[in-house]
């Protein structure tokens, strides 16, 4: 099996890295909102994950990195709400798909 261009603990540490951020600008709910999702992602299945590695090889790091913060931010600021991780992911691979398109 090959290796994934992007790995769990990659995911997981863009919520940490937004969640610290949240939090240093005393966004305190929305840093508890990303740390949720930071916590939840340790359970995302293997094959969603294959899909957002195959993903962020084909659009390139720009377009992965707009359409992931501006998703973070809707998170942090309370107007997207994700119950798990897994649907943040989804959320995020059918906007790049769109983006695409």
């Amino acid at each position: 099996m090959a290796r994934r261009a992007v790995s769990r603990d990659d995911f997981k540490g863009l919520f940490a890295l937004f969640a610290f951020a949240a939090q240093h600008n005393e966004n305190h709910n929305g840093a508890s909102r990303l740390l949720h999702l930071f916590v939840s992602s340790r359970y995302i299945p293997d094959d969603l994950l294959d899909l957002w590695s195959e993903c962020a090889e084909a659009t390139g790091p720009e377009t992965m990195g707009e359409q992931l913060c501006l998703r973070a931010h809707a998170v942090a600021d309370g107007s997207s709400s994700y119950d798990h991780a897994s649907a943040f992911l989804h959320a995020l691979l059918k906007a790049l798909d769109q983006t695409q398109h």
